[in-house]
């Protein structure tokens, strides 16, 4: 299986999909939180093969409330919050992946 990133035309929202095919992966991220209000042809997508290797049988989706798939997706994906929230990020699994937050904890210590 394999997978892809996908999002909305011109939104910040996107996830990691499981799927055969670039068609397919278009037609999983419609049944996700992302994307579940586009139109077919809005949605982007495009190969993470380094993303491949998270896939499990049966998964059609990496889940950002999952702590290992978040870590995953901020470390090799480059994913982070739209908005960052400080006590939030204290308690996210992935705080040391995150380039927006290491810029913050940067700024803050200088």
């Amino acid at each position: 299986m394999k997978a892809y990133h996908a999002r909305q035309k011109d939104e910040f929202c996107a996830t990691v999909v499981f799927a055969e095919t670039r068609g397919k992966a278009k037609s999983a991220a419609m049944l996700t939180d992302c994307c579940c209000d586009a139109d077919f042809l809005d949605i982007e997508v495009y190969r993470l093969p380094h993303m491949d290797k998270y896939y499990k049988p049966g998964k059609i989706e990496m889940d950002w409330f999952d702590p290992q798939d978040r870590i995953a997706l901020v470390k090799d994906a480059n994913f982070s919050c739209e908005y960052m929230e400080l006590p939030e990020c204290k308690e996210c699994p992935a705080q040391e992946y995150c380039e927006q937050y290491q810029e913050y904890k940067e700024e803050a210590e200088s």
